[in-house]
């Protein structure tokens, strides 16, 4: 369930990333690509920022093929260390989210993991010489935050129904359903802004944080070479697993927020 999530995530990322980019021209190692017949015609490259579906449709790929190759690999019976190392990992994402969104929600924490290993590859990425953090784009971080909080509110009718939804944007105070229905409304808007602009804003600092440095390394005045940035990829990794996790954290909040409330409300009856 986990690798469908992964997979489904990272089409839909790459559709709606292709609307657009930033406001000047990047390019990474994967450009050669686009020098490859019939390859140029085929792969789409964005006016502003050419590299940005290559290194999205990179990380898709090498995730796709870790996925597949470790399904069949799994065991019943752990017999590698890898294998313990991923159960536990699984096991550990899984009892902390199941404390924010509840029992009810276990069946979709795989969607939310997903989030997270989806996007703290995608930061690291940028990690690695000559690529760079599809993250570190305003067009693909939207593009996870319009898709989490629209199936966030799909699973939340889903779950509680539409008549519970509904109660949920019209607040407990019926003289003041005219005034809490919008405000809720503008609220999912503010979350898909909130979380594209989070992601968006770090990763697009922590990438031209790493390149000034770089720059001032090969200036040197002659001198031999100083990774003045490698402090900066260090930390860099930190701020990615920090995002990665701080995005997944609240999906299944706002995912928590819909179902414990239909919980409550089924006690108070």
């Amino acid at each position: 369930m986990l690798t469908s999530s992964v997979l489904g995530m990272g089409s839909l990322s790459m559709v709606m990333a292709a609307g657009g980019g930033g406001e000047e021209v990047h390019h990474s190692i994967l450009r050669i690509l686009h020098l490859i017949y019939p390859l140029e015609n085929i792969l789409p490259q964005p006016e502003k920022q050419p590299d940005l579906l290559l290194n999205t449709f990179f990380a898709f790929g090498v995730l796709a093929v870790f996925v597949f190759m470790t399904a069949r690999s799994i065991r019943s019976l752990p017999e590698s260390a890898g294998q313990n190392i991923l159960e536990m990992a699984v096991e550990g994402l899984t009892d902390f989210f199941v404390d924010i969104v509840g029992e009810k929600g276990r069946k979709y924490i795989p969607f939310i993991a997903s989030y997270f290993f989806y996007i703290l590859f995608l930061n690291f990425l940028g990690l690695i010489p000559g690529f760079q953090s599809p993250t570190a784009d305003l067009n693909t971080t939207l593009s996870f935050s319009i898709i989490a909080v629209v199936m966030v509110n799909l699973i939340a009718i889903r779950e509680v129904g539409m008549g519970s939804y509904l109660k949920h944007f019209l607040g407990e105070i019926w003289w003041l359903y005219w005034l809490m229905f919008p405000l809720h409304v503008m609220g999912e808007f503010a979350k898909v802004v909130s979380l594209a602009v989070r992601l968006y804003g770090n990763m697009f600092a922590k990438e031209t944080l790493i390149v000034v440095l770089m720059g001032f390394s090969l200036v040197g005045l002659g001198g031999p070479y100083v990774p003045f940035q490698l402090p900066i990829l260090l930390f860099g990794a930190f701020v990615g697993f920090l995002q990665a996790m701080i995005f997944a954290l609240l999906v299944s909040i706002y995912l928590g927020q819909f179902l414990e409330g239909h919980d409550h409300e089924e006690g108070h009856h």
